[in-house]
């Protein structure tokens, strides 16, 4: 009898840590990949938008554990966000609502998960993003039997003759972009080198993805991301003049891939052909707000009414979207969608001023601080690249989620705890063990 008890509590220990382990290592984050992975398939997209709605319940669950722990009389805000999530299920799952107000809640609902985490939790998140590069890499060589021919936009032609899940591969594109430069900066921000070197790994299979999709935007936007974050960070590190080397050569780097682009390459006029059109389409939705009948304020309204006024482009076949974000909400929504989105972007820059506060004063050394300020400013200037040259939140509710999950880079407090895993990992084997000792 004594044995068995003594076997009884080492079986609970056992369980005690593995619950431990599990919960500091955000092993629910672990659904990301799966979820971007099955969300790549059309007939697999409405299990991943099952699991993307269960993952952001999940985690604002454990958010209302952790803040009633940490502040009990506090009100759980994330209580409110979960009812709305509960009541707008079955519109995200059945894409019931493809050009409706759901998108918006995605993107709240995302900033307001990872508006709650700490640094270290930050970290254990973008790892489990860059894994995602690596699951759609095998996916990619399981099915390259689709294409005959290997060329540079192979990732291309076999996502649209077996996957084509997101709507789009500008969609899927966007995707690869932000599991790319996560993997980069999970590189940068771990500690151990098994972890540096799975991030960077994650990253050049990312960034070849990238750039096998036929997507200028997809091939530029991730350096120049990344490049952008390093520079800003160090702007004030006494390291000016690299800097402004750096500029120097990003702005060299743009003019000579513009000249190709536009000028040097055999399908120059297409190129121009293009990014004119994608100009008159931005133009022409903007416009919008100036015809009348309250747009101004209110916009023409969700569903295909825009693209219907402004579908005399492209060979009277439109563009069914803006190719801009401002000029989408304007015109779908007038002042206010736009006056939403400055809301957005403000919040965000202030958090990032903070942050970049921080770090810049010679009080703060610490070396995952600045690498983590790094991330934030590389993130979102990605976000901003796609805003401004794409509808980026049109069309795929897993990249809704993202946009806000990784805006809210900037809202880290990089000394707080609030939200860390391991601190709910504690407070998990603290209950089981007093119920065991009942």
């Amino acid at each position: 009898m004594i044995h068995l008890n003594q076997g009884m509590g080492r079986f609970v220990h056992l369980i005690r840590k593995l619950i431990a382990w599990l919960w500091s290592a955000q092993v629910y984050d672990g659904m990301i990949p799966i979820i971007i992975t099955f969300h790549s398939f059309t007939e697999t997209r409405k299990l991943a938008l099952g699991l993307l709605v269960i993952w952001m319940a999940i985690r604002l669950i454990i958010q209302m554990v952790v803040q009633h722990q940490q502040h009990p009389l506090q009100l759980p805000f994330e209580a409110v966000f979960l009812a709305l999530i509960l009541v707008n299920t079955r519109l995200i799952v059945l894409r019931e609502d493809m050009d409706g107000p759901t998108n918006f809640l995605l993107i709240a609902l995302g900033f307001l998960i990872g508006g709650r985490q700490s640094l270290r939790q930050w970290r254990l998140s973008l790892g489990w993003l860059a894994l995602t590069p690596i699951l759609l890499a095998g996916v990619l060589v399981l099915h390259h039997s689709a294409v005959t021919t290997w060329s540079t936009t192979v990732v291309k032609d076999i996502y649209e003759a077996t996957m084509n899940g997101h709507g789009g591969i500008n969609r899927f594109a966007t995707l690869l972009m932000f599991v790319t430069t996560s993997a980069a900066y999970y590189a940068l921000l771990s500690t151990s080198r098994l972890a540096r070197l799975f991030g960077t790994a994650a990253g050049l299979i990312g960034y070849v993805l990238c750039f096998s999709m036929d997507s200028r935007l997809a091939q530029i936007a991730p350096p120049i991301a990344l490049l952008f974050g390093w520079m800003a960070v160090h702007w004030r590190a006494g390291t000016t003049k690299i800097v402004l080397w750096a500029a120097g050569a990003l702005a060299s780097a743009s003019m000579a891939v513009g000249m190709s682009w536009f000028v040097l390459a055999p399908d120059a006029s297409v190129n121009q052909g293009s990014d004119l059109g994608r100009l008159e389409a931005g133009r022409c939705w903007l416009s919008l707000m100036l015809t009348g009948r309250n747009r101004f304020l209110y916009g023409v309204g969700y569903g295909p009414k825009a693209n219907e006024m402004c579908g005399y482009l492209k060979d009277g076949k439109g563009f069914g979207h803006a190719h801009n974000t401002i000029a989408q909400l304007g015109g779908q929504l007038g002042i206010l969608g736009i006056l939403a989105f400055l809301i957005l972007a403000i919040i965000v820059a202030m958090g990032l001023w903070r942050q970049f506060t921080v770090v810049s004063s010679r009080l703060n050394q610490e070396r995952n601080h600045h690498a983590f300020v790094q991330a934030a400013i590389g993130f979102n200037t990605l976000l901003l690249l796609n805003t401004i040259t794409t509808t980026i939140y049109r069309g795929n509710q897993v990249t809704q989620c993202l946009i806000g999950f990784l805006a809210s880079t900037s809202l880290c407090l990089l000394n707080s705890s609030l939200g860390d895993p391991s601190a709910s990992a504690r407070s998990s084997v603290t209950l089981l063990r007093s119920g065991s000792m009942r």
